[in-house]
């Protein structure tokens, strides 16, 4: 069986998403609208230890990937699942050609390499073995003692860990990492929020130039992430989709033709929901919205000059 065959089947086992091989990031763009990166960036290179926490779709995948891109280290991405569990993480015995062989699990893979960031997502999912497993790595030990190799590996001075999660998920979720204070202190974090309206039109219109229609289509998505906090919804619309629809505008294709393949990732039964809310979504007054930004830029740009002319006069 060959490394992708035997990955293909750890992840069927465990339902977890992992990537082939570990690489640098490249052409990653991430909207720093909120000031992530410089917070995240002096957490990694000071603490070493990154949690994470947004709904779905916000950008947290996005920002590890920047912040690796950024650093210029390899990503050790791995989404958790319920049944994942710490030794599919670090090692576990396989037959290969007849013979049985040590399978090495991405953590091992992430030690020793000589620096890299370790991202695991949907950490919400993680059983204790796996707490337990990430612990010893962020305690004052650094390190974990692998039997199946006879082997301690320890954690460098890059060897930086990231963990995210999704605070509404509640399919599968096993509530014992928010309860572990003990795991929780060791990280600093984050709070992951979407991106302001006018930021999230901006991104897309990169893909498709219309800002009317890029505007209703975020309204759509805003409308859906309310939906889904209120449990009405099980999933909601993401930046990654709105860049999606936006390419697909660009392809050719028209407005109703976009907001029936965005219908289509909702439950049958939740789909004349999404319907409405596009309708609602239509009825916004672009101008009416610029009108508004541009009264609020301006109102920003008379505090600041008040603030520059007071304190010259307290010079």
């Amino acid at each position: 069986m060959s490394e992708k065959e035997e990955q293909e089947r750890v992840a069927l086992k465990t339902g977890a998403t992992v990537k082939a091989q570990a690489e640098i990031p490249r052409d990653v763009i991430f909207l720093d609208e909120h000031g992530y990166v410089r917070k995240c960036m002096a957490i990694l290179k000071t603490v070493g230890n990154l949690r994470l926490k947004g709904e779905t779709g916000c950008g947290k995948d996005t920002l590890v990937a920047y912040l690796a891109q950024t650093l210029k280290t390899r990503l050790y991405d791995i989404v958790l699942q319920k049944n994942t569990t710490s030794w599919d993480l670090v090692a576990t015995d396989t037959l290969r050609a007849g013979e049985t062989v040590v399978r090495e699990g991405i953590i091992v893979k992430w030690l020793k390499d000589e620096a890299g960031i370790l991202h695991l997502g949907e950490f919400n999912f993680a059983e204790q073995g796996i707490i337990g497993l990430i612990r010893s790595l962020t305690d004052d030990r650094r390190n974990i003692f692998i039997p199946e190799l006879e082997q301690t590996f320890t954690r460098g001075p890059n060897h930086f860990i990231v963990i995210s999660y999704n605070p509404a998920s509640k399919v599968g979720y096993s509530g014992t990492f928010l309860e572990n204070i003990a795991t929780i202190r060791r990280f600093e974090g984050q709070d992951i929020e979407y991106l302001s309206p006018m930021a999230e039109t901006k991104l897309i219109m990169k893909f498709y130039d219309d800002y009317e229609m890029c505007r209703k289509l975020v309204e759509l998505a805003s409308k859906t992430r309310e939906l889904y906090k209120a449990g009405k919804l099980s999933t909601p619309i993401t930046t990654g989709n709105l860049k999606n629809y936006s390419k697909l505008l660009h392809e050719g294709l028209d407005q109703s033709d976009v907001v029936d393949i965005a219908r289509a990732m909702f439950q049958e039964e939740e789909q004349p929901t999404v319907l409405r809310a596009w309708e609602e979504a239509k009825e916004i007054n672009v101008k009416e919205v610029l009108d508004e930004h541009s009264k609020r830029a301006k109102s920003r740009s008379s505090e600041q000059e008040e603030e520059e002319e007071d304190s010259l006069q307290e010079a």
